[in-house]
């Protein structure tokens, strides 16, 4: 789909300015649900989607995530037609896919590029699983669907970077950063949809994604003997301290994997979410024994008030216009009784 976001400002104070116009391309979450990355997001914006034949609806900013440059959005009117998802396991490095963006307004633009990596990069701030995509594209591909051999949706573009270099990382583009624009767009940077479909459901009750926590702090780097995350202090009240968790302990398994230094126990957190129960395999003196706790909120963001219904406000303002009108009839009433009492 084709969003376009314009600044509010320039539409209300500037009538007679030519409107400047953000384009970019979105996905189809659901019927009335779509996704689309951050920079799409202009706060006090006024969004809108081009459903084909011209014809244009109103969208609404429901939340954005800044660290994954996710934003979510809903659309009014008929229900829109969502992609058909797939594994996200179906896109292996190696394998082929599709790159389908909106890079102007009139048609999509289709790219075949093939899967070149997957895991995290120290370079994008978001510390779940990430695809590489080698792919040619002009800019404009962010937000973009990613498609299988199967024309399947698994993943959407969220950034760009260039040919990695001998020696050093590719730097991660995201859209609206100068440059941009001269910015090759030859490795794509996309999140599968497992990942995207929970950022959006804590957008959509949350308006933006919470982090899982444990609470613990721990001694960084590999320990001498390379065996497991040693705890130097725990958080009060936390889900470590539920667990019952001391400093001193050692941290050998986190979910049945094998932990060789705290960085390893980051990274697994980061990938649950709050309220997920896990089980780690604890160290401590001469016994080894299993704990389990569940992960809390690493930031309690208050629920968002939801999204009233557009006649239910208005009808809600003309009700309080007419009180406030009936309260000034009283008040000129009771001065004029005041003035001719004199």
């Amino acid at each position: 789909m084709t969003m376009v976001a314009v600044p509010g400002n320039d539409a209300r104070l500037h009538p007679d300015r030519p409107v400047r116009r953000l384009i970019g391309t979105a996905v189809v979450l659901s019927p009335h649900r779509l996704l689309t990355t951050a920079s799409m997001a202009i706060p006090g914006g006024l969004f809108s989607v081009l459903v084909g034949d011209g014809l244009k609806r109103r969208a609404e900013l429901r939340g954005v995530d800044r660290q994954s440059n996710v934003a979510l959005f809903s659309v009014e009117g008929a229900p829109l037609p969502p992609l058909r998802q797939a594994s996200p396991q179906s896109i292996a490095p190696g394998s082929w896919v599709a790159v389908i963006s909106n890079v102007n307004v009139t048609r999509p633009q289709i790219t075949l590029g093939q899967v070149a990596a997957r895991g995290e990069r120290v370079d994008f701030p978001y510390s779940g699983d990430i695809v590489e995509i080698e792919a040619t594209t002009a800019p404009g591909a962010s937000g973009g669907a990613v498609l299988n051999e199967a024309g399947d949706w698994v993943a959407i573009v969220v950034g760009r970077a260039g040919k990695e270099p001998p020696r050093a990382a590719a730097p991660v583009v995201q859209p609206g950063d100068p440059g941009a624009a001269q910015q090759p767009a030859d490795l794509l940077i996309a999140l599968p949809v497992d990942q995207l479909q929970r950022i959006a459901d804590d957008l959509e009750q949350y308006g933006s994604v919470r982090h899982a926590f444990l609470g613990i702090q721990m001694r960084r780097g590999i320990l001498p003997d390379s065996l497991g995350a040693l705890v130097d202090g725990v958080v009060p009240k936390s889900p470590a301290a539920t667990a019952g968790l001391q400093p001193g302990d050692r941290i050998l398994a986190f979910e049945g994997n094998v932990i060789h230094s705290a960085e390893e126990i980051t990274s697994l957190v980061g990938s649950f979410r709050p309220g997920d129960e896990i089980e780690m395999t604890i160290s401590r003196g001469n016994d080894i024994f299993p704990v389990r706790t569940t992960l809390d909120a690493a930031v309690r963001a208050p629920a968002l008030r939801p999204h009233s219904d557009r006649d239910a406000e208005l009808k809600q303002l003309h009700q309080s216009l007419e009180t406030l009108e009936s309260e000034t009839k009283q008040v000129e009433e009771r001065i004029h009784k005041l003035e001719g009492s004199r």
